[in-house]
Parts: C-alpha cells; structure tokens; sequence
C-alpha cells in the first residue's frame, strides 16, 4: 500500500514538471480601423520641410535596421528622431511582446499604439499599428518641449502622410 502510495506521488510530481510546451498567447492589440500602408515608402519622405522646421530637424538620413527601413533626422540642442517603418510579421502585435512595465497602451490620432519614456521625459518612443502588419516605430530625444510631445507633432504629419490601404 505504502509503495503503491509513492509510486503514485512520484508519478504525479513528474506529470506536473512535464508541461504542454504551449507559447503564452500572442498579445491583443486593438484593430485598426483606418488602415494605412508603409510597404515601399522611405521613411524620409513621410516628415515634410514645414515639419522638420518646426522641429528644428536637418534633412534626413535613410537607414535599415533589424525592424525595416528607417530614417534618423538630427536637430539643434541633441534633438534627433528615427521613423522606421516595421512591415515584416504581425504589426503591433509582434512590438507589443517585447515591451517592458514602462511602456503603456494609447490611442494616436485613433490607432493603436504603445508609448514608452523616461521619467524626465528627455527620450519618448512611439509604436504605432497603422495596419494590422505594419507599424511605424518612432523615437525622439529632446528636451523642451518633452520629447512625447514632439514626437506626437512630428507622427501627427507622418500618419497624415501614409496613404490609406483599405
């Protein structure tokens, strides 16, 4: 009886180490209703001459990076921005996985998007689902005014820009 008691127990610790394997599910982001494409689009070409004034930004340096093509812009004071433009894998969803507590969920101009900063706000970033597999991936260092709000203006004329797909 005592055997058989431990021959259970043990079998019972081994099948609850044994797990299915199963991934966490996928994160849920909201969809996107007006969608807009960035397949093909330089990401210089989505920040026009009135916006990067107002910003205070040189002309634009095109780039590639692990996400996709990019584009860094550099201003006055250690102002810069980057766009680039994420068209490869599930959009938001696959930038949403990687985030960490200091990144919160918001809305922009009525698209999903992640926005995460430092405290003083000198660094903000924006993820922004534009489709439900592409996203615009944005960062800005500033000072004054803080950095999310002019990365805001700056998407505000770039999402203006993207023509739309659906």
């Amino acid at each position: 009886m005592i055997i058989r008691l431990l021959v259970t127990a043990a079998a019972v610790l081994v099948a609850a180490g044994c797990g299915s394997g199963e991934q966490p599910p996928e994160p849920t982001v909201p969809a996107v209703e007006t969608p807009k494409g960035l397949v093909g689009i330089d990401p210089c070409v989505l920040l026009d001459d009135t916006a990067r004034g107002t910003l205070g930004l040189a002309a634009g340096v095109p780039g590639t990076d692990e996400l996709g093509a990019n584009c860094s812009w550099r201003g006055e004071n250690a102002v810069s921005a980057q766009l680039t433009a994420f068209t490869s894998g599930k959009g938001l969803s696959d930038l949403t996985r990687d985030r960490d507590s200091s990144t919160s969920r918001v809305r922009l101009l009525g698209y999903p998007a992640l926005e995460t900063f430092t405290s003083r706000g000198e660094f903000c970033r924006y993820d922004v689902g534009v489709a439900q597999d592409q996203a615009i991936v944005a960062t800005m260092r500033a000072g004054e005014p803080d950095s999310c709000s002019a990365l805001q203006e700056l998407l505000t004329v770039v999402i203006e820009r993207l023509p739309a797909t659906g």
